[in-house]
């Protein structure tokens, strides 16, 4: 085979996808970017070369394509149509030496390897083969015009349709062109340039007429998929006048130029899954279900240990019993659903080593994820039911139709959703219901995607375990959000999408940042992932040693959102919220935006001083006086929570000042080494929790001021630990080779998290099973943790 490139047309706008976030050929089709796809295909036709042209969001392209060998890229500058696009690809490879053939493809058609190979097949035999597809496959496509067997050229179907209406009156011109099958939005155009002047009832190509019926009983739309000669190609394109109302350069003008001299073939695609194209979101949808699998494809590949690296990568010695998981998921799914094609989607459980309660004030986090994860296989529905199954007994089938549920509210916002009183009355007799965790991805992205989303099947397994300050009901909002994401090809950025997630789970009544779905999300293995918020960004990515390890121990206390956890937490975030109110009231010389800017002031005693003016204690009478300009706020605020006998807003503040310090420097502590110090911060952090820890005094402040103490070296009063949970810390902390060890999660129980040297592992845990698990008739359930990847589609 001859020397063959490629030029791959990707610089238009894609304005049809609604969504500009990235080109469109970016776009994400079953797990793999469209562009990606295409290339793959052409690369195992044997085609080694790729021009692709780029234009809007040329860096998308760029960034999406990044290492795949072969690739150049040409610039358009200006929209000037797609023979002045595939011009830029062309001269690119003239330039380069490439003197033999070229396919030129656009960039939202994914091609079959079959039909590169066949178009190629043609090459020897003219200087133009000019891929075709039966008009049943594209019907909106250009007519190729052929008489006689011979190919003349290339007709829009429009303006065959204002052909057609050269001589019919001008009060049947509507009836005429929906007889023909042409759309509303495009016939109206047609119907305009009729009325403006009259219609010509032929055409002429290559020398010959053409009438209207005859264009348009051809049996062939234009494929926009070519095999040029490359030099007759460019000068073909030269020839070409840009005399239309776009003022573009058309590429399919060049049929009739090489017909004139015979040197033109037809390529049918006659398979339809050969060449599958998209212009929306919803179209995309549907070439990514020919990617898909069916849930016994999934369990044949795991039987047959063709999915044995991704098992043994994702989950190390647990490898084996994984498989069986995932293998029951599957048969439940199948018994349940029926053998559909399906998506897999996971989120870890997750561990914050040091940045706990501040996330929603703008504060960093350091946070690594488990191996224990959320898993849901989910397929898509033609309508909007969400039925959602487990393998666990415990949780029961339930079902929700998107549009009825966001019925219940005002869609001009989320907040404005979820603040109506018949949302609140139906989430209220459904408190506690694992649905909820599932609604408050589905709904969140509805009101998000610019098309509705559809329904889905979903059958899910969780191992994180419940109410222990792992995450285990934001893992069921990461795994769905996945799962929506895929299935409804929202291809939403990271940060989109993890903004989702912590909104989403608003839903369910508290009212925390994003962390636990950042932490997901952006998880690493081998790694912990320091994570900043307000604005997202995703910061260093630090190997962890394999000297040490850590080690979570479930207090087997729950800590459930849906009963009273959930106005302790909003309570606390209340408490930030106040305090910070406060604060730029009384000291805008420092412009404050966040709370976590108060942990950037030096001195250290500014700020001392900046929280002796807050009181110590106050009530909402109190606060109601001290804040009359933020009454509708206040009143936002307090909505989240029961009124508590008073908000203690010394403490918190100074918990969450020292805590954003800590989150700061942890990551040149760990990259200098310090575990012990990483340690000793972890038990000052969990100090600022205990049950009992003193209130934040003036005199206490004083001093503070007066010695100007490092903010890291505080633990504050944030007070959201238990009697069984502080003893639990005490103990793993008093015993060898335990550096340090805190509380997870939101608080009020769930679990702790210790630091330790690896080698004292097995000490340490026979330690916690005697010292707590036994005593307290618990059972055993402490274990090490590697560091895992983060939630995933597995396609």
């Amino acid at each position: 085979m001859k020397d063959i490139a490629a030029v791959i047309l990707c610089a238009g706008k894609g304005s049809r996808m609604n969504d500009d976030s990235k080109s469109k050929v970016c776009f994400d089709c079953a797990g793999v970017p469209v562009i990606c796809r295409i290339i793959d295909n052409m690369k195992a036709a044997g085609i080694s070369r790729f021009v692709v042209v780029i234009g809007h969001q040329a860096y998308s392209v760029m960034d999406c394509l990044d290492g795949v060998d072969g690739v150049i890229y040409a610039y358009q500058k200006e929209q000037k149509g797609t023979g002045h696009a595939a011009l830029c690809g062309l001269k690119a490879l003239k330039a380069m030496g490439h003197t033999g053939p070229t396919i030129v493809s656009m960039g939202d058609k994914i091609i079959s390897k079959t039909a590169v190979e066949g178009l190629l097949s043609r090459i020897e035999s003219a200087k133009v083969v000019w891929g075709v597809q039966p008009i049943t496959d594209n019907f909106n496509g250009g007519r190729v015009v052929v008489r006689d067997g011979k190919p003349f050229g290339v007709v829009e179907f429009a303006d065959a349709g204002l052909m057609a209406l050269a001589n019919v009156p001008s009060d049947r011109y509507k009836a005429t062109l929906r007889a023909i099958g042409l759309n509303p939005k495009k016939a109206e155009k047609v119907i305009k340039c009729a009325l403006q002047t009259k219609p010509s009832a032929t055409c002429t190509l290559c020398g010959e007429e053409f009438t209207a019926d005859e264009i348009l009983s051809t049996p062939y739309a234009n494929a926009a998929f070519y095999c040029f000669d490359t030099e007759a190609v460019i000068k073909a394109i030269g020839t070409l006048g840009a005399d239309n109302a776009q003022g573009e350069v058309y590429l399919t003008d060049t049929l009739e130029y090489f017909a004139k001299t015979n040197d033109a073939a037809l390529y049918e695609v006659s398979n339809r899954s050969d060449m599958l194209t998209y212009s929306t979101k919803y179209e995309l949808r549907k070439v990514s279900e020919h990617f898909m699998r069916t849930a016994s494809e999934y369990k044949q590949s795991i039987e047959k240990g063709e999915m044995d690296d991704f098992f043994a990568d994702l989950y190390g010695d647990g490898a084996l019993h994984q498989k069986q998981r995932y293998t029951e998921l599957l048969n439940k799914f199948y018994e349940k659903y029926g053998d559909r094609k399906v998506v897999i989607t996971r989120a870890p459980g997750r561990v914050n080593l040091m940045g706990r309660h501040i996330d929603h004030r703008g504060g960093g986090i350091n946070v690594l994820a488990t191996d224990c994860d959320q898993v849901f296989v989910s397929s898509r529905r033609d309508d909007d039911l969400v039925q959602i199954s487990n393998v666990d007994s415990a949780y029961p089938d339930r079902a929700f139709s998107i549009s009825e549920t966001l019925a219940l509210g005002t869609n001009e916002s989320w907040l404005g959703y979820l603040g109506d009183e018949r949302v609140k009355a139906d989430l209220a007799n459904n408190a506690g219901d694992w649905a909820n965790y599932v609604k408050s991805s589905v709904l969140r992205a509805s009101l998000y995607a610019e098309v509705p989303l559809c329904g889905m099947d979903m059958m899910a397994s969780g191992s994180i375990p419940i109410a222990a300050g792992l995450s285990s009901s934001s893992a069921i909002v990461v795994a769905v959000m996945e799962a929506v994401n895929a299935l409804g090809c929202l291809n939403s950025p990271e940060k989109t999408f993890i903004d989702l997630c912590g909104e989403g789970e608003w839903f369910v009544g508290s009212r925390g940042g994003a962390g636990d779905h950042a932490a997901m999300k952006c998880a690493q293995k081998n790694a912990i992932v320091h994570l900043d918020f307000k604005p997202f960004t995703v910061g260093e990515k630090m190997h962890f040693s394999n000297e040490y390890a850590v080690l979570v121990a479930n207090s087997m206390l729950q800590a459930k959102k849906s009963e009273g956890s959930k106005d302790a937490f909003n309570e606390k975030v209340a408490c930030y919220e106040i305090a910070f109110m406060l604060l730029q009231r009384s000291y805008p010389q420092y412009e404050l935006k966040e709370f976590r800017d108060l942990a950037k002031i030096r001195p250290y005693s500014a700020v001392y001083e900046m929280l002796r003016s807050l009181p110590e204690t106050i009530t909402r009478g109190g606060i109601k006086a001290l804040l009359p300009a933020h009454k509708k706020q206040l009143e936002t605020i307090f909505a989240t929570h029961k009124e508590p006998l008073v908000y203690e807003l010394r403490g918190v503040a100074l918990f969450g000042v020292s805590e954003c310090a800590r989150a700061e420097i942890f990551t040149s502590v760990l990259q200098d080494g310090e575990y012990e110090k990483l340690g000793d911060m972890m038990k000052i952090s969990h100090n600022g929790d205990r049950v009992g820890v003193p209130p934040i005094t003036d005199e206490m402040l004083d001093e503070l001021i007066k010695q100007n103490i490092p903010f890291e070296l505080q633990s504050g009063a944030y007070r959201c630990s238990t009697v069984e949970i502080d003893a639990l810390c005490d103990l793993l902390n008093s015993t060898e080779g335990v550096l340090g060890s805190e509380l997870v999660g939101a608080g009020l129980g769930g679990c702790v998290v210790a630091l330790i040297k690896k080698d004292a592992a097995d000490l340490v845990i026979d330690t916690v099973n005697k010292g707590y698990y036994d005593r307290f008739g618990y059972p055993h359930a402490a274990q090490v943790y590697s560091a895992s990847a983060g939630s995933a589609v597995i396609f």
